[in-house]
């Protein structure tokens, strides 16, 4: 004999499992309590970053629409290089009504363990179109050094 269930339409959050859901809380900030400003208790926010090396070093490269150069600071403390910063709201008019609202504001801190082989004297920074880019040089005794091979 077959079971029958009664059918019921589904609703926009009938669909998402357990699993689901969890995996959203663990993404939003319970996985890395870090990810929240402790002094506003909002989220931090995370702005696109690249990181690419060469032989001459290490480039990072960091999309800050809006930013200028005095609204982001670089530190370095041992082998922690750290970009932060604060997107600010934009102002709200009197009156108007958002209809769609995508545009983060809040802090951002991004943290990034060098390698001893980097040269962390003679880093540089520029800001550039909303774009930061840390030219990080490798020190020149790390350099990767070719040997010539002679016939005997």
């Amino acid at each position: 004999m077959v079971k029958l269930i009664r059918w019921a339409a589904p609703t926009p959050h009938s669909y998402r499992t357990l699993d689901q859901v969890v995996d959203d809380l663990w993404r939003s900030g319970w996985s890395n309590p870090a990810r929240y400003n402790t002094d506003t208790a909002r989220p931090m926010l995370r702005p696109a970053m690249d990181v690419t090396q060469n032989e001459a070093g290490v480039t990072i490269r960091m999309d800050l629409p809006g930013l200028t150069a005095e609204d982001v600071s670089v530190e370095v403390h041992g082998d922690l290089l750290t970009i932060s910063g604060e997107i600010k709201a934009a102002e709200e008019r009197e009156g108007a009504q958002y209809h769609v609202r995508e545009r983060c504001a809040g802090a951002f801190k991004r943290s990034l363990r060098l390698g001893d082989t980097v040269d962390l004297e003679h880093i540089e920074a520029t800001f550039e179109n909303g774009v930061l880019t840390l030219a990080v040089p490798v020190r020149p005794e790390a350099q990767p050094k070719r040997i010539e091979v002679r016939t005997a």
